[in-house]
């Protein structure tokens, strides 16, 4: 049974909820002063806090940030009558799991509690997960504490009980499909043994044979001397295969064959090498479809889908936005940059936008709006994020007046320059940054190669040009 308790100062709401609750199966106690909840979680385990906004003595944030120092992962959710993005934007700031507009009915209650119920099982799941695998080291973060980023979590947990299982990762470009991969080595009975990453957009088609399965001396012309491919590389560990929707139709059947015997030659060779490996691939399209279309072999995404996981876009889980702009702040700093804040203005600047490149381009975003900025708060200004869909009509509005038509093309088409303008110096400052290794300019940027391969060619750069 789960303990829940309530703090709301007005009695006969608390035990209206508390009787809904102690009906549902929980274990409630209530509690109308918000100092005497403050000592009683003190001594006392819970579950889950509802606690309502508008309070005497205490409100609810400041009661929530009391209750988050005295236990950090107490789960929370805040009532209120008083329901504004502001509101709901400091509550999660400050720690908390969600919250509930006031009039609210008795389905919208029990949905919202059983979401953070189901989340702090999965949570509690992970940790003995890792507690019983000895798993005691840090993960590469994965941050987020939306129901599909925690499922996330409870996936990986369950996975690396199978050190052998292949997994295909399937998500948009930038969604954080790698760290899911080197999370699930890491936590491993593979993690003392190679992570091999093989990007299967960037490697020539006729080299990568030879990547994958290493070559003798005198292969072909250049093979001065004999060179192990990945597979080898990666023995008794994990090849990383990234964007394997890319791979060739003959590459993808050697593929497959090794998969299915773990055996394979060197590109020139006769003798048989046998690996130890684990894969695991990503894709940015949707496998199923590029099966159905005849671009991928049928029996391989089988032999690859063993176990599935969908990295859902960040546009989908806007609530972790605030977590993910707390850590990238951090990490800028400890990496030696200045440490700013972000401004509740900018915060919902972010919360709206819909970020095409997911979590890799609101870290770039935030990057590069610490570089911009003067002071120590960012402010929407160096966030250079252009809406689309209201500008004009506000401007209109602002007036009480139409915009004529010749106006609006001329405004659009300043705007349009102008996020052009942007665009392009981002690509050369971020080109200049991996010294033109396209390869990771498009990792840093969130789109894929060949994306930044045609506006490189669109905006006519070059390594020597301004």
């Amino acid at each position: 049974m789960h303990s829940v308790l309530i703090v709301d100062d007005e009695k006969v709401e608390a035990g209206i909820l508390g009787e809904i609750l102690t009906h549902e199966g929980f274990d409630v106690t209530t509690q109308t002063d918000p100092e005497q909840a403050a000592a009683l979680v003190q001594k006392q385990s819970f579950d889950l806090v509802l606690c309502d906004l508008k309070m005497p003595k205490i409100d609810g944030i400041e009661l929530l940030q009391q209750l988050r120092r005295i236990h950090p992962d107490l789960t929370v959710i805040i009532m209120t009558a008083y329901g504004t993005i502001e509101t709901a934007v400091n509550a999660m700031r400050q720690g908390a799991f969600d919250y509930v507009t006031k009039p609210f009915s008795k389905e919208q209650l029990l949905i919202t509690v059983q979401r953070a119920i189901k989340n702090l099982e999965i949570l509690r799941e992970n940790v003995y997960l890792k507690e019983e695998l000895g798993l005691h080291q840090a993960l590469i973060p994965i941050v987020g504490k939306s129901e599909s980023i925690q499922n996330i979590y409870g996936m990986i947990a369950k996975i690396v009980q199978d050190e052998n299982a292949t997994v295909l990762i399937q998500g948009e470009t930038g969604t954080g499909k790698d760290m899911v991969a080197r999370a699930i080595h890491q936590m491993s009975p593979r993690r003392d043994a190679p992570f091999i990453v093989v990007n299967c957009a960037a490697i020539p088609s006729g080299l990568m044979e030879s990547e994958f399965f290493g070559h003798e001396k005198g292969a072909f012309t250049g093979a001065t001397q004999a060179k192990p491919g990945r597979f080898e590389l990666a023995d008794r560990g994990t090849l990383f295969l990234d964007e394997v929707s890319e791979l060739e139709a003959d590459l993808q059947g050697k593929l497959l064959r090794v998969l299915q015997t773990k055996e394979f030659e060197r590109v020139g060779g006769i003798r048989t090498q046998r690996v130890n490996v684990r894969v695991i691939a990503t894709s940015n399209k949707i496998l199923q479809e590029e099966v159905r279309i005849g671009r991928f072999r049928e029996d391989l995404f089988y032999r690859l889908n063993v176990v599935p996981i969908t990295v859902p876009p960040l546009r989908e889980r806007k609530e972790d936005i605030p977590l993910l702009v707390e850590y990238f702040i951090k990490k800028f700093h400890l990496e030696g940059k200045r440490k700013v804040q972000v401004s509740s203005e900018s915060l919902d600047v972010l919360l709206q936008y819909n970020y095409p490149g997911n979590v890799r381009e609101l870290e770039n975003l935030l990057e590069r709006a610490i570089i911009l900025s003067d002071g120590k708060v960012i402010t929407p200004r160096e966030l250079h994020l252009y809406p689309t869909h209201s500008t004009s009509h506000e401007i209109g509005a602002s007036t009480g007046t139409s915009a004529a038509p010749a106006r609006a093309a001329s405004f659009k088409e300043a705007s349009r320059m102008a996020v052009e303008e942007a665009e392009r110096s981002v690509l050369l400052e971020t080109l200049r940054k991996t010294h033109w290794n396209r390869v990771k300019a498009a990792k840093e940027l969130g789109i894929d190669y060949k994306t930044l391969r045609s506006k490189i060619h669109r905006y006519g750069l070059t390594p020597g040009g301004n």
